[in-house]
């Protein structure tokens, strides 16, 4: 009522004049005006999809009432070019299996006016139920639309290969665990992080001073050490960034922990001080191997680091005194190095499939950075052929020869020149009545940003248990809808 108050003059009016036994803030007539709400803003919503595509986000957990409900999201581009993500509805869901959440997403698309040959693409976790490849929700979506291409986020999928190495590879899981040693040690008090903080600040006000660092708005801001997480996406290569940046001040810290620390255990810790298939092939390579080195040996000169001798025999730190009958260079370079690159191609192999990965790599011939040097003429007409629902024939030919004129025009138009994103070429388009004069370009635009490529980021996940907050990766849209359903079934039981 204080909404629609404030919102309408004459409701204000009849509000202020109503007497007290008819005030409308009854349970009954409040949830009555939210169903009304819902049903304008769920209107306006189809209204914009219209018999245009959409693509189909769903996710399922339990409430604090031990309740599952399944969360629906549509994501579409608008009339104005702009990609769209909209919360539909929760639905309490008396099962888990596959065939269930079908028949309710299909209620609920009926319930809608929807179809689901409207469907251009799905996005889900990595649960059997969802993405199973015969009998999976996926599955039994894609029976019906060949079209509906699921999609499991892309960035978890690599965050997962990123995780697989650290856990197969003893060398590198030893070498996270160190970090995260390190990271106990340095952040294990305010004290700590305050003089992290100092040390850091007076290292980049020396190298502003010499000149080796430019300065400018959004420059220099202040860094702090991320954990490294298994479901964070990226997480691990901000922790190492960050130690990288801040490594000069960490080794200060450390030096106050061994002189000044009382807990024994903690002093003698301190004294331990994604890229394509195509790039990981170059890096396997002596060049890459090179290349990395002479990073390492400008890293250990700027820190007073002793560099070892790639010519050493190796000496096992664990077994001192056992020969391995290698030297340094051996060890680090294939026993870790190339070993990592292996497995690494193992796992996107494993976890990328070959419809995926050749969806993704045909998309990428639309982006508008570096004034569109990754057009492809070749990979933007065989992304179109994975939609046989949306260019027949006719409308290949008519593709192909509307591309030239497209990329000719978009390139002697200066409006164009310092676009970055697909999401923002869109919108440009839609601006500049381009999607007018090029509909075929920008119907298979429409469908690049329809199929949800990254549908994790992180969000606040609130805790009824503990009232507390904190940050985990899901599905944006869906997260924020099981959230705002979880506070508010927590906020009614505190009444």
């Amino acid at each position: 009522m204080d909404y629609s108050i404030k919102q309408n003059d004459v409701v204000a009016k009849a509000f202020k004049n109503a007497p007290n036994n008819n005030q409308m803030l009854s349970p009954k007539i409040q949830r009555d005006i939210t169903e009304c709400f819902a049903k304008e803003v769920l209107g306006h919503v189809m209204k914009e999809i219209g018999n245009g595509v959409f693509s189909l986000l769903v996710d399922e957990c339990r409430d604090v009432s031990d309740k599952e409900q399944m969360a629906v999201v549509l994501r579409y581009l608008d009339k104005c070019g702009l990609v769209q993500e909209k919360f539909v509805g929760v639905v309490h869901v008396e099962e888990t299996t596959s065939s269930y959440l079908k028949s309710c997403i299909d209620l609920l698309f009926s319930q809608l006016g929807l179809n689901l040959e409207q469907v251009r693409g799905q996005g889900y976790d990595g649960a059997s139920n969802m993405s199973g490849e015969f009998n999976g929700l996926q599955a039994k979506i894609m029976n019906e639309n060949k079209s509906a291409y699921y999609v499991h986020c892309f960035a978890h999928k690599l965050n997962l290969v990123v995780v697989a190495i650290a856990k197969k590879i003893f060398e590198v899981g030893d070498f996270f665990d160190m970090v995260s040693v390190l990271l106990n040690v340095v952040g294990a008090s305010c004290k700590r992080k305050d003089q992290l903080r100092e040390h850091h600040q007076e290292e980049v006000r020396k190298a502003i001073g010499c000149g080796e660092i430019a300065t400018g708005t959004g420059l220099n801001q202040e860094l702090s050490l991320q954990r490294p997480g298994d479901t964070r996406w990226n997480s691990h290569y901000k922790t190492l960034l960050g130690l990288s940046k801040m490594f000069s001040s960490v080794v200060k810290v450390l030096e106050y922990v061994e002189k000044d620390g009382t807990d024994t255990g903690k002093r003698r810790q301190a004294r331990d001080v994604e890229s394509t298939k195509r790039e990981l092939e170059k890096l396997r390579t002596n060049e890459g191997w090179d290349s990395l080195m002479r990073k390492v040996y400008c890293f250990c000169e700027k820190h007073d680091i002793p560099v070892l001798d790639m010519e050493d025999a190796y000496v096992n730190p664990k077994k001192p005194r056992q020969k391995t009958g290698i030297n340094n260079e051996h060890y680090y370079c294939v026993d870790c190095f190339f070993a990592v690159l292996d497995l690494l191609g193992e796992e996107f192999n494993d976890r990328f499939n070959e419809v995926n990965s050749e969806l993704l790599l045909c998309m990428s011939a639309l982006s508008p950075s570096d004034l569109f040097s990754r057009f492809d003429k070749a990979k933007l007409l065989k992304l179109a052929k994975h939609y046989p629902d949306d260019f027949n024939h006719q409308d290949m030919v008519t593709l192909e020869h509307e591309l030239g004129l497209y990329i000719d025009n978009i390139l002697h138009d200066t409006r164009f020149s310092s676009l970055d994103k697909i999401g923002d070429l869109a919108k440009l388009m839609v601006d500049t009545r381009k999607h007018l004069s090029y509909p075929l370009v920008y119907r298979l635009l429409k469908l690049a940003l329809t199929l949800p490529v990254a549908t994790a980021t992180d969000v606040f996940l609130f805790s009824p248990a503990t009232a507390t907050v904190e940050v985990q990766p899901f599905p944006v849209a869906v997260g924020v809808a099981l959230i705002q359903h979880d506070i508010l079934l927590w906020l009614y039981s505190k009444k």
